[in-house]
């Protein structure tokens, strides 16, 4: 009798936490209508095997309200067209080849277009961002604003199905960074969009400091804090976007098994506790139906179908706030929750043995 009592105060545990971990979603301001004095911008896109998403990014960034910035495209060792697509925007293409062993990718593609960089602001943004028309203005704006590095967790574009099941993972990411409580103390920042001043990056060692991490905007959090400098994080709207996975299943499955056990290992423990609780509780509730179901106990079905309808309201209000979700991945929410489960797995395993993941077709540790 005891053991169901306990299930089921878990199960409530998870719906109390809610409001807590989700307690509002920090946007960039609105653009201001008087004009402000930005310090030149350098924007620095890594790209490896981006013929597909960076001319949409790119025809974003020339239809910009603020054009006052400079561009370089890093081609880190592509194997499709992604040098040739940013020389037809006429945009500057530092193309690296032979990267160090020692590096991960990313980190390398950064470092080289930092370097090659003349603005005092660095933005490296990733290729799948998608920027309404002020987007690159608001950044700015809320650079100045702070006067601190600045990321942005973009607002998450789905059009196939199977995108959808990257839900959880867009829910626990925020969570598990801090983002959304009522006093935000992100353990990390967003690889997608950040924005550093370059005698910021200067100071943490830029992307070298960090250059074996999978992971890298949470190695960079991590030289911010211990270079004692502040930064601070948001959530993307419509106009700070991006489409992750939108070249296939397999795809969406290599990115987050390289992401999500990394993330949660960085987790502090308080936050991990309740995150753990909110993913204990979401599990439990279609896991009692089913058994209930099975086993022919239907006072428990009755006790956990309101529930189950309680988190279909829930996950619908907040989803509308990080990403375009459709109604039947939230009405079917155990789909893309038993993803997230299979993929965590997979990941942790990979991690706790030093398991080698792929990534854009490079194998990495």
């Amino acid at each position: 009798m005891i053991r169901p009592i306990i299930e089921f105060l878990i199960a409530i545990g998870g719906l109390a936490v809610t409001p807590i971990l989700f307690y509002h979603f920090p946007k960039l301001p609105p653009k201001k209508s008087s004009h402000i004095e930005f310090p030149l911008l350098s924007i620095i896109i890594p790209a490896r095997n981006e013929e597909h998403s960076l001319p949409l990014l790119l025809k974003d960034l020339q239809d910009q309200s603020f054009a006052l910035f400079e561009i370089i495209c890093v081609d880190d060792n592509s194997t499709d067209l992604t040098a040739h697509t940013a020389k037809n925007f006429s945009v500057p293409v530092l193309s690296l080849h032979n990267k160090p062993d020692d590096w991960a990718g990313k980190c390398w593609a950064c470092q080289n277009g930092a370097n090659a960089a003349s603005g005092d602001l660095l933005l490296f943004i990733d290729a799948d961002v998608r920027l309404g028309q002020d987007a690159i203005y608001r950044l700015l704006q809320a650079y100045c604003d702070c006067n601190i590095p600045i990321s942005v967790q973009p607002f998450h574009i789905l059009e196939k199905n199977y995108e959808q099941l990257s839900m959880f993972f867009n829910f626990i990411q925020l969570a598990a960074n801090g983002t959304t409580l009522k006093n935000p103390s992100a353990t990390g920042l967003y690889g997608p969009i950040i924005l550093i001043s370059r005698s910021d990056y200067k100071k943490i060692g830029g992307h070298e400091s960090v250059k074996q991490s999978v992971v890298e905007d949470m190695a960079l959090a991590n030289r911010l804090k211990e270079s004692n400098i502040p930064y601070k994080v948001f959530v993307g709207d419509h106009e700070l976007a991006f489409r992750m996975y939108g070249t296939g299943i397999k795809n969406l499955f290599q990115g987050w098994t390289k992401n999500i056990a990394t993330g949660a290992a960085n987790t502090p423990i308080d936050l991990l506790i309740m995150v753990f609780l909110w993913t204990t509780s979401v599990i439990s509730t279609p896991v009692h139906i089913l058994l209930s179901a099975i086993s022919a106990k239907y006072f428990l079905m009755l006790i956990y179908t309101p529930l189950y309808i309680t988190w279909v309201f829930l996950l619908n209000f907040y989803a509308k706030k990080i990403g375009l979700f459709k109604l039947w991945a939230i009405i079917f929410f155990p789909i893309p929750l038993a993803t997230f489960i299979l993929i965590f797995a997979i990941s942790g395993f990979k991690k706790i043995l030093g398991f080698k993941v792929t990534w854009k077709e490079r194998s990495i540790k």
